[in-house]
């Protein structure tokens, strides 16, 4: 099992070992290509999710560098147990989002998928403000690799899963 190298708690941390993905500007998220370039990668799995939007299957995403063979494995975690039928029988296998370079919702300060160290894992079961509902053996595949859960916050999101604390 992997897990995280380092997991950074709050924005100073976060903008020191993940670099600054953009700027904020007239209330927008700007992103920094460049950034792009050098710290997001494609990283793909050995079977199909689908997107939560349109149902097109994809087999990887572009994430974070330093958190993507961790997030991988986690993903594998659940299908190797459960097997694919299993996760489409039970919505295990939707994919919300990773990279998505926006403010938060629900402040104007870059979310963590600017950064691409976040992902929203099966959406249905966990949206912003609704009492979670993800099963415990996949916010365990998150967690025990060092990965904070959404669904404990104070205003949770069950599906969002990211690589640092306190931010």
């Amino acid at each position: 099992m992997l897990k995280l190298e380092y997991i950074p708690n709050g924005i100073g941390e976060i903008l020191e070992y993940y670099g600054s993905p953009g700027k904020v500007e007239r209330g927008r998220f700007v992103v920094d290509r460049n950034w792009i370039a050098d710290n997001l990668a494609w990283f793909g799995f050995a079977f199909p999710l689908r997107q939560s939007w349109d149902l097109k299957e994809i087999r990887g995403f572009y994430i974070h560098k330093k958190i993507g063979p961790v997030m991988i494995d986690a993903i594998e975690e659940i299908h190797e147990i459960y097997g694919l039928s299993y996760m489409r029988r039970h919505g295990l296998d939707y994919w919300g989002d990773c990279h998505n370079p926006r403010l938060k919702r629900t402040n104007p300060e870059p979310s963590t998928h600017a950064w691409a160290i976040a992902i929203d894992y099966v959406p249905a079961l966990g949206a912003l403000e609704d009492p979670p509902t993800t099963p415990w053996f996949v916010v365990e595949a998150f967690t025990k690799r060092g990965f904070s859960w959404g669904g404990l916050w104070d205003h949770p999101d069950g599906m969002h899963f990211q690589a640092c604390e306190g931010y």
